[in-house]
């Protein structure tokens, strides 16, 4: 028996979600002692990751959910215990990387939790070092978060959570979707805490027990409905208990001892898929580069690679849902560049990463009729497609329910049933398997094997290298934006371990590339003094600037916008740091766009209203009078001096030192500040998730008429899902600032000051002074 007291302690835990019918987990006890690594297993919807959430108080304090039983955290309720003060035992690493990163750099991220409990400046940079030098990113300190790769960025979660130290981390499928690569980054970071763990324990859940399996001092599994299944050392569970854990849907290292060998495929004939010289490019970044790929007729094809290697973009270019910049893609020999979306998808189904991107229908059983109809199939046998769907994949119940009310599995199961119905001839799945257990996974996979045999091409994006030596006998290898490697499936596996082995062995004998250490590694370095604008307060910018901004509105002479005009674009090309893009908007773009607005603005005035000034320009019985153009001359100055001074601000402030200043100088609450830091961050996400919405339905045949009805249409079609999407990962942001102590004081540690200083006084008082000044000389009554 030990003699320490437990660090959690779970008694009888039942938790039941908002419009659950059942408790999951439910009735489940365990304690958790330091030194101990325990392995969460179990199949999806047994409640792994609520009962993740319950560990730190994040149910039922942050998520709605009725809590039965008790959870003890080093002695204390997680029911009455603020989440804040509990995020110093227990720390948690999330899923999701992207849905963590709430700054704008590495060590900001680190720092952000230590600052919110109000450490001494010199403590958090200290922590915050030896984390990120635990992890091997103390090199990449400066860097955006987003630069990271998948696993890059969970080894800065790993980071966060070691910098509290707490007794406890928990860590809800960390691996989940990263490359093999990516796997070992995690693992690595995590078999270097384990080391010197006997203060500590950690929590595991991972649908990857062959990567976890070696670090776990225990084990325990739940069953389907979330009660405790098995609890014991590991090799006594995996063993002993193999039966088990398969009737549960885990995968265990038993399984891959003897993987089975997909049958070979005859590559004869002409293939279902063939493209050449294809080329796509994003933002001005070549991210795919394909002189020549042929995808087999009736393979089982998939496409592998590290992340970031272009692997989902290469599906969506050959499945037709995303147009190439240049080269060409045969489907079924039609050219899926210029043949209609609707003739498309009766050749391809499409199966995103994301189901809900896909949805267009307000229930499953119209989600699964919407393609048949395209195709004006017979009502009866909509009728009786639909109905088998519905059985084949246990969602006859569901089948009047809304597709974004549906579980995640569930949603997944509908997505691809909705590729399947209309019986196409390829199939293309981007990470079908993804969040899926065992048992699930086999069953999606062997009905797609059921279909290859059948004729059907199957084409999948995986990083499951179970699942391709299992059901793959074609496979595509892809780094880098080209293919590297193309084939039967035990060729090109062996060669992509083989290009690994060596990849490692030159990383290991190379010197680790690090940054080279500033003078002050912390302080961020100031801007040279020639752009001196960078240096002010961006309230400064925005006090000084704003009341001219406002009384412009009002005036209607040529003269006044006109000097605010000049003194704006003065006071930005002395002081400013122009990127490229930047300089053309203000050279070239606001000049065009007041020509523009002043001929726009001339056309629009009523000829009456200047008819006693003289013509410019006459067609038929209509003139253009030279009062009319200076009307929209005045107009067109008044919108571009306000721009003008707008960009004063614009162009050298950093939306975070914004934030810090209406915090520190304003005393805006934090709370309102941080998190208004961390929507910004999800701006670009929000254009990525209504780019990959538009090319989901346009694959569907949804909304590809023309004219302003069709465009209408598929506008409205695009807002569920956006929404859905956007207030998913909100949700998800929101439980990760709070289980990183985000509110645990009224106030918080500011690290990065940005104080007033007697410049930004005087830089506030002149332009303040000149905006008076302009206004006196040039003041007439107004109209």
């Amino acid at each position: 028996m030990r003699s320490s007291a437990p660090l959690l302690s779970v008694r009888d835990l039942s938790v039941t979600h908002a419009g659950a019918a059942h408790p999951s987990p439910q009735g489940i006890s365990f304690d958790v002692h330091a030194g101990e690594v325990v392995l969460l297993l179990g199949p999806s919807g047994s409640g792994k990751s609520t009962l993740t959430l319950a560990l730190n108080g994040l149910i039922p304090q942050a998520v709605e959910a009725d809590l039965d039983g008790t959870v003890l955290v080093s002695g204390r309720d997680t029911r009455t215990t603020p989440v804040a003060e509990l995020s110093t035992e227990v720390s948690m690493v999330f899923q999701d990387p992207d849905s963590q990163l709430v700054t704008g750099t590495v060590l900001d991220e680190v720092a952000f939790a230590l600052e919110n409990l109000r450490l001494p400046a010199s403590e958090v940079l200290s922590r915050t070092e030896q984390a990120l030098r635990r992890v091997g990113l103390w090199g990449r300190r400066r860097w955006n978060p987003d630069l990271l790769s998948g696993g890059g960025r969970q080894r800065l979660a790993i980071a966060c959570a070691l910098a509290m130290r707490p007794r406890v981390i928990v860590l809800d499928e960390p691996t989940a979707n990263l490359d093999p690569q990516g796997v070992d980054d995690v693992y690595s970071a995590l078999g270097e805490l384990v080391q010197d763990a006997a203060q500590r324990a950690i929590v595991l859940v991972e649908h990857d027990v062959d990567a976890a399996i070696d670090l776990a001092t225990r084990v325990i599994a739940l069953d389907r409905e979330g009660r405790l299944a098995l609890d014991g050392p590991p090799q006594q569970v995996m063993l002993d208990h193999a039966g088990t854990l398969r009737e549960l849907g885990v995968w265990s290292p038993a399984d891959t001892a003897v993987p089975a060998s997909p049958p070979p495929i005859a590559i004869e004939g002409t293939p279902a898929i063939t493209a050449r010289d294809l080329v796509v490019e994003k933002n001005g970044t070549r991210t795919l580069d394909v002189a020549t790929l042929d995808i087999p007729r009736g393979s089982f094809t998939a496409i592998i690679g590290p992340n970031g290697a272009g692997k989902s973009t290469l599906l969506q270019t050959l499945g037709g849902v995303v147009p190439p910049t240049a080269g060409t893609v045969l489907i079924d020999g039609l050219d899926a560049v210029r043949a209609p979306a609707r003739t498309i998808a009766a050749h391809v189904g499409f199966v995103f990463q994301n189901p809900e991107h896909q949805f267009i229908a307000g229930s499953v059983r119209e989600e699964l009729a919407h393609g048949l109809r395209l195709q004006r199939t017979d009502p009866a046998e909509i009728d009786a497609r639909v109905d088998e769907m519905l059985d084949r994949f246990g969602l006859t119940a569901k089948a009047d329910v809304h597709p974004f009310l549906l579980s995640g599995g569930e949603k997944r199961r509908l997505s691809v049933g909705t590729a399947l119905i209309t019986r196409p001839s390829v199939v293309a799945l981007d990470e079908p398997t993804f969040g899926q257990d065992r048992a699930r996974a086999a069953e999606l996979l062997d009905l797609l094997q059921g279909l290859q045999r059948e004729g059907t091409t199957v084409v999948i994006v995986t990083h499951d290298r179970r699942l391709v030596a299992e059901y793959a006998n074609h496979v595509v290898l892809l780094r880098d934006g080209e293919v590297v490697a193309s084939g039967a499936s035990a060729t090109v596996l062996a060669q992509d371990a083989a290009d690994a082995r060596a990849s490692t062995a030159t990383a290991s004998a190379a010197s680790p590339a690090t940054e080279p250490t500033p003078t002050d590694p912390y302080d961020d370095a100031p801007a040279p003094p020639r752009f001196w604008l960078h240096g002010i307060n961006p309230l400064a910018k925005l006090g000084a600037v704003i009341p001219a901004m406002a009384l412009l509105a009002f005036t209607r002479d040529l003269l006044t916008p006109a000097i605010f005009l000049a003194l704006a674009y003065a006071i930005v090309l002395s002081g400013a740091r122009l990127t490229r893009r930047a300089g053309a908007v203000m050279l070239l773009g606001v000049p065009v766009g007041m020509a523009v607005l002043t001929l726009g603005f001339g056309v629009w005035v009523d000829p009456d209203q200047v008819s006693g000034s003289a013509g410019v320009l006459t067609i038929g019985d209509w003139t253009l009078h030279s009062g009319a153009l200076l009307i929209g001359l005045a107009t067109a100055l008044r919108l571009g001096a306000i721009l003008a001074l707008a960009l004063v601000g614009g162009l050298t402030t950093r939306g975070p030192d914004l934030v810090r200043a209406t915090v520190q100088q304003l005393h805006v609450p934090y709370r309102i500040g941080y998190t208004a830091l961390a929507a910004y961050r999800f701006v670009p996400r929000f254009g990525y998730e209504l780019s990959v919405i538009r090319a989901a339905h346009r694959v569907r045949g949804h909304g590809t008429g023309r004219g302003p009805l069709a465009r209408l249409v598929r506008g409205w079609g695009y807002i569920v899902p956006l929404l859905a999407s956007g207030i998913r990962h909100a949700e998800r942001v929101a439980l990760s600032m709070d289980a990183r102590a985000f509110g645990a004081h009224p106030t918080r540690t500011e690290r990065h000051l940005v104080p007033w200083r007697a410049r930004d006084t005087v830089f506030t008082a002149a332009v303040l002074l000149a905006s008076a000044v302009i206004f006196f000389l040039t003041a007439r009554p107004l109209g």
